[in-house]
């Protein structure tokens, strides 16, 4: 029988963003009848800086939230990562394809991989590998103090388009974020396996000034795999606090994509 039920939505946020950004965002998807959950890692404004990589991230996230709702509950879950969360999203991720695990027949996995103007990092690169080599220069490093980071000039570099009341509120909610997790080695991203075919989407932002257009399609192009495209006219935070409706109407589109991806695959299934 084809399954009916609506996925989870998990949300991995991005650097310096309190998963509360999001909230708005993702009410769109309760009200639509999904369940969902937005999460941060260890990196986040840590008390030790210099120990939590986007290793640490990922075992969190799977952890702390993949394993309870894929192993223990059996549920299938989309995962929708904006910025830094393409790392230690995509590494939680791996393994717990549900393709594969309905072929094992067992219930639950990971339906499809959002990124939202995200990190698409190859195994073994960094964040600053992607860009270069180096931070860009609108990271602040070692601010507040040594070992974190914070953004200079949220304002322009996250949210140039929004109205400035939303947008300065966002800046003021910013925490610092370990400047390790920007620099190390990201495990094997989930992206790369074979049963992910089908399953990988990327919502581009045109006017992102933090990640600009042409890096979102070059970490793509690197990938090596094919990512379903939709663009959206708008700076990093636009998908949410300007744009959330078109942005969620692009992840409901995705979402029916990698239900078709299913298509001819065995296993048990939720009725």
């Amino acid at each position: 029988m084809a399954q009916t039920r609506k996925p989870t939505i998990l949300l991995v946020a991005g650097a310096w963003l309190r998963p509360a950004t999001y909230e708005p965002f993702l009410n769109l998807f309760k009200e639509a009848g999904y369940s969902t959950l937005s999460v941060s890692y260890p990196s986040f404004n840590p008390t030790d800086p210099h120990k939590t990589d986007v290793a640490a991230d990922s075992r969190s996230i799977r952890e702390n939230v993949l394993h309870p709702l894929v192993e223990e509950d059996g549920k299938e879950v989309v995962i929708i990562m904006h910025s830094y969360g393409g790392m230690p999203g995509s590494v939680a991720a791996k393994g717990l394809g549900e393709k594969q695990r309905r072929k094992e027949g067992k219930l639950g996995g990971v339906l499809g991989l959002i990124f939202i103007t995200a990190f698409v990092i190859q195994e073994g690169a960094s964040v600053a590998d992607g860009q270069g080599g180096n931070l860009p220069p609108w990271v602040k490093v070692d601010d507040p103090r040594p070992g974190f980071s914070l953004p200079m000039d949220p304002v322009h570099f996250l949210s140039a388009d929004i109205a400035p009341a939303v947008a300065k509120k966002n800046a003021a909610n910013l925490e610092p974020h370990a400047t390790l997790a920007f620099k190390s080695p990201s495990p094997a991203p989930a992206w790369a396996d074979p049963d992910f075919e089908g399953r990988l989407a990327y919502i581009v932002c045109t006017e992102d000034e933090a990640i600009v257009k042409a890096g979102q399609e070059a970490m793509m192009q690197y990938s090596g795999q094919h990512f379903m495209v939709k663009e959206l006219q708008g700076s990093h935070m636009a998908p949410f606090l300007l744009k959330s409706r078109q942005t969620a109407e692009m992840v409901t589109g995705f979402i029916k994509s990698f239900r078709q991806a299913d298509d001819g695959v065995p296993g048990p299934r939720h009725a």
